[in-house]
Order: structure tokens, then C-alpha cells, then sequence
């Protein structure tokens, strides 16, 4: 585990006082400053006062749950709302997933994860607050954000407001082109080609901060280096939900780009 900056301070949002108090004091006995909350509401007003470099959330609490949450401190002015965001469940479904991807939600902790693997990924999480690389090189067990927002700051700082619209609209649409543009190479069974569009493709997500779609096409670029057919061609259904769940997240964080 990487050694933990004593100011790095988390807001843990849970509902039952028994698990807030047993969380709240491992992460408190590894180094960390814990803010704890019992519901959403109450999440939502502790991140517009204070900057967090990672919020832990419990994901079904009654009233405002992590989704709605969620997505009222995505609304928050930067830096407020920009911090890495995990929910803790028991069980999930993919629409589940999908749904709160689509919040702003970057990951999810199951509540019978052992507390070194929490730590782990809790360590893991906290670098994305002020890492506007994060997430592009690949770590064992540890699932990449949909999108990293610092890298989004950091291009708005680097080119300019007026010109981030037109950039994100261009990635938006590039992204799906070369997405068919791969499927259909896969489809005449053009391995080569699917490696080309995919290194292509590599390249612009890790640019706009789309880190889970940069592991993907990857992984494609990989298996298409090697002649894989059958690994491409299983592969294209997570294409296809990431590019469409990166372009749901980038418009709700960018309204600009919604239709």
C-alpha cells in the first residue's frame, strides 16, 4: 500500500451507527481524517463545505440514497464535486451499476470485502484526487473510474474554456466511429485492423480521462496483436457499454453535450 498523506480526509456516509463506527475507526487507525454523516442530504452539505479526497458511501440509505446523492455533489462547483465517489453494497445488478455510473459514482466496495482489501482500494481511490494520470496504468484488483476528472480540469486548464466543447463533442464522436469502425474489422475477421482502431481508440480516451475505456481497448489491442478472434469478439459488449456510459457521464457533468 502507498504511504497515506495524513491530509487526506474522507467523508463516509452511512446510515447504520454500528458500521459508521467500525469503518470510521479503521480507516482512522491507517492514517486517514474521517468526516461521518448519516445520510445523503447530509453528504451532500458536508462536500459543499469542505473539500474531500474521497467519499465512502453506503449505497440504499433511506430518504436521499447514494444515487441522488451523488448526484447533487457532481453539481457542485470544482473542486467540490469532483472527488472520487465509492458506494458500499451487499449486492448490486448491472442496472444498478449502470444507474449509478451514470450519477457520477466511481466504484463499488462490497460490504464482505475484507478491511485490508478496503484499505487497498480506499489507497488506490484517494491518488485520483489530485492525479490527473490516474487510472491510465492498469492495477491488480483495482477497478479504473469511468472518467478521471482531474484529467478533465487539467485539459480545460491547458486549452481553454471556450475550447473544451468542441474537443469533448470531437472525443464523443470519435469514440463511437472508431468503435464500429472495430466491431467491423472484428467481424471480417481482421484482427490486425480491430488492434488499430483499438491503439487509435487507446489514445484519445487516456487523453479525455476515460480510464475504464482506455483498459478496454487495451485489452482489445492486445488480443487483436495476437490474432485472438474469439477474446475480440467477446470483448465488444463491454465496448459498447463503456463508450455509451462514458458519454452519459461526460454529458451530466457537461451539460454542453447533451443533445
Amino acid at each position: 500500500m502507498s504511504t497515506i498523506d495524513p491530509h487526506h480526509r474522507i467523508l463516509l456516509v452511512e446510515d447504520s451507527g454500528t458500521n459508521r463506527m467500525l469503518t470510521s475507526q479503521v480507516l482512522a487507525q491507517a492514517g486517514y481524517a474521517v468526516d461521518e454523516v448519516a445520510d445523503g442530504r447530509s453528504a451532500v452539505q458536508a462536500a459543499a463545505a469542505c473539500r474531500y479526497d474521497l467519499i465512502l458511501m453506503d449505497l440504499t440509505m433511506p430518504g436521499l440514497d447514494a444515487v441522488e446523492a451523488t448526484r447533487g455533489i457532481r453539481r457542485l462547483p470544482h473542486p467540490r464535486g469532483d472527488m472520487p465517489i465509492l458506494t458500499m453494497t451487499g449486492t448490486s445488478s448491472a442496472a444498478d451499476k449502470d444507474r449509478c455510473c451514470a450519477a457520477g459514482i466511481d466504484g463499488f466496495l462490497s460490504t464482505a470485502t475484507d478491511l485490508p482489501d478496503v484499505l487497498e482500494a480506499v489507497s488506490h481511490w484517494v491518488e485520483a484526487a489530485d492525479d490527473p494520470t490516474w487510472g491510465l496504468e492498469a492495477r491488480p484488483g483495482v477497478t479504473p473510474p469511468l472518467v478521471n476528472r482531474r484529467t478533465l480540469v487539467q485539459l480545460e486548464e491547458d486549452v481553454g474554456s471556450d475550447q473544451l466543447p468542441e474537443l469533448l463533442l470531437t472525443f464523443l464522436r470519435e469514440s463511437a466511429r472508431r468503435a464500429g469502425l472495430l466491431e467491423a474489422r472484428v467481424s471480417a475477421n481482421d484482427p490486425q485492423g480491430a488492434a488499430d482502431q483499438a491503439h487509435a481508440l487507446k489514445g484519445s480516451a487516456g487523453t479525455f480521462g476515460a480510464m475504464a475505456l482506455r483498459h478496454l481497448v487495451y485489452d482489445l489491442e492486445q488480443a487483436g496483436r495476437a490474432g485472438e478472434c474469439e477474446r475480440l469478439a467477446a470483448l465488444l459488449p463491454e465496448l459498447r457499454r463503456l463508450v455509451a456510459a462514458t458519454s452519459v457521464r461526460l454529458c451530466a457533468d457537461y451539460p454542453f453535450l447533451a443533445p
